[in-house]
């Protein structure tokens, strides 16, 4: 019978398939480095690197990627984190099943739940090379834990307890400022206002043309703007009139990474002072680590920076960006 362990691992593989997997930024289309496996051999090769502390790196990585995903509400790597974490759970957990006549899915699923608990807690304040071993150490724990509960008559020292080691170890973004109109009362109105004021900033700036391309790729059907049609929109017949979702986010006009040294021009310190503060596991967002070098999250920049990343339509930024040039639709 199924298992919570068996439900992650089918949910991941569903989510993959035989696609190849980037761990170094999330996309392989985006990713300076050309290799990736499929998940299979990317899973196997995670489980052995949990045991061996010269290629940490990758529980790095992978830590890292699940913090990005869960500031943009995804479970992806979360999932891909507890999918290969889990192996090291489950002889253990058969063993405290046996040895305390307790069921092995009740012991399974407090040790998913409190992996997950730790994940949360270790959110801000714990290096990436850290959070795997409490993870691992916390699920260790409240197996035990339950085990002694149901039964004080069998030592849990008879169990060995594994605890991997674990080493200490061109696009730039341009923060575009849009006038606040959160004090107009029809939405409709501060909606329009907005996507206007986005449009002439960016032709002001001397992007439009790049812009013009993206509305076009929109209005052809070669994209969907990333604001589902689904969510309520105050003027929702703009979509009604395309028949398709026109609207995105101010964002997905930039690049989805940059490098740690625009990122730190951007927070107005030091490229130095930033590898600092990413060593000491202090760095206030989590970056991705790609080789050697470090890729930093646009929209987690953006959040930290108090960028607004405005939803705005198409024809909207259009008509600004038209106003500005001084012609008049």
């Amino acid at each position: 019978m199924p298992d919570v362990f068996d439900r992650i691992e089918w949910a991941v593989r569903d989510l993959f398939r035989e696609e190849p997997v980037c761990v170094h930024v999330g996309n392989v289309e985006e990713c300076e480095i050309k290799r990736h496996p499929t998940y299979p051999r990317f899973r196997a090769s995670a489980i052995r690197s949990g045991r061996s502390a010269p290629t940490s790196r990758l529980w790095e990585s992978m830590i890292t990627m699940g913090r990005l995903c869960d500031l943009d509400g995804d479970q992806t790597w979360r999932l891909v984190i507890l999918d290969c974490i889990t192996p090291c759970f489950r002889p253990l957990s058969a063993s405290i099943a046996r040895d305390f006549r307790i069921e092995c899915e009740e012991i399974r699923s407090a040790m998913t739940a409190t992996a997950l608990e730790v994940w949360a807690d270790t959110a801000m304040s714990v290096p990436p090379r850290h959070v795997r071993d409490r993870m691992v150490k916390a699920a260790f724990d409240v197996a035990f834990r339950r085990g002694r509960a149901a039964s004080s008559e069998c030592s849990a020292d008879d169990v060995e307890i594994f605890r991997p080691e674990s080493n200490a170890q061109d696009s730039t973004l341009r923060a575009l400022s849009i006038i606040d109109v959160n004090s107009i009362r029809d939405a409709g109105v501060a909606e329009q206002i907005r996507g206007e004021r986005f449009g002439s900033l960016l032709h002001m700036l001397g992007y439009f043309d790049v812009v013009r391309g993206f509305h076009d790729q929109i209005r052809a059907g070669r994209r969907s703007g990333s604001v589902s049609q689904a969510m309520k929109v105050s003027r929702p017949t703009q979509s009604q009139i395309s028949g398709q979702s026109s609207y995105y986010y101010a964002s997905d006009l930039y690049p989805s990474f940059i490098g740690l040294r625009e990122a730190a021009g951007v927070m107005g310190i030091a490229e130095s002072a930033a590898h600092r503060l990413i060593r000491a596991g202090q760095f206030p967002f989590p970056v991705a680590r790609a080789g050697r070098s470090y890729k930093v999250s646009v929209r987690a920049l953006m959040r930290f920076m108090d960028i607004p990343d405005a939803i705005v339509h198409v024809d909207d930024v259009e008509n600004g960006a038209l106003h500005a040039s001084g012609c008049v639709r």
